[in-house]
């Protein structure tokens, strides 16, 4: 039997709760936002799904986003770049990971954990954040990151006005070593022994929600991302898996 079929077999033994079929192809990292799929392989080779088939893009990047604020990636020297009409436009300043799901501005950190946000897109100046995170990600409702120790925390009052939102971190119980919100605020990590969380009960009034729930899965996660009904997920095998609910 393949390897792609004794892995789709397993997946449907121990993920009673998901539907998930595998996708061809090898990546490292993987980002949906805005109803597109974009992610990295290990190779730092870019590529977009479109029409069902990966698509390679120019350029190397290390780390891809794609929301509400375009597209964004960092390549390895920490240079950040922004697509715009197929074309990777270099941008100011230097982040390890950045992330283009809030409403109107990218955010970031960058190799000293240092957090950022860019109020007014590109060609505006980036907004320096209190404390450190080593990953950062953001929704309509707020913005959530973990960092060097795998704790959890969540900055509210984020805005399309106000990137930076309240500078008032609260820490959420758990640990991660990953995190990221959807577009539609829902908001998946992964912890260091490569287990999968979702929050559950987050709405507008209530970003923080009611409490973390192991996603059952069969193999090990390294990365995941959510759009649409669409939960992507990244094996630590580099392994590409879409699975509904």
């Amino acid at each position: 039997m393949e390897r792609t079929a004794i892995l789709l077999v397993i997946l449907n033994l121990w993920t009673s709760a998901l539907n998930c079929r595998v996708v061809p192809g090898s990546l490292k990292q993987i980002d949906a936002g805005n109803g597109q799929v974009f992610g990295v392989n290990s190779a730092d080779e870019i590529f977009t799904l479109y029409s069902g088939t990966w698509t390679r893009l120019s350029g190397s990047l290390k780390h891809v986003s794609v929301g509400p604020a375009g597209v964004w990636g960092v390549n390895a020297n920490n240079y950040i770049y922004r697509l715009d009409n197929g074309d990777w436009v270099p941008v100011n300043g230097q982040l390890k990971q950045v992330d283009a799901g809030g409403t109107v501005s990218p955010a970031g950190v960058n190799m000293f954990d240092d957090i950022y946000c860019l109020q007014g897109g590109q060609g505006a100046s980036w907004t320096n954040l209190p404390g450190k995170l080593k990953y950062y990600s953001c929704g309509p409702n707020s913005c959530w990151g973990v960092n060097s120790g795998n704790q959890i925390y969540i900055m509210k009052g984020v805005t399309s006005n106000t990137c930076a939102g309240s500078l008032k971190w609260e820490q959420v119980p758990g640990s991660l070593s990953m995190i990221e919100v959807s577009t539609d605020g829902k908001v998946y990590g992964v912890n260091s022994i490569g287990d999968m969380y979702t929050r559950e009960g987050i709405t507008s009034a209530n970003p923080t929600d009611t409490g973390w729930r192991q996603v059952q899965f069969g193999q090990k996660v390294k990365h995941v991302s959510y759009d649409l009904g669409h939960l992507w997920v990244i094996g630590t095998d580099n392994s590409i898996m879409d699975c509904t609910e």
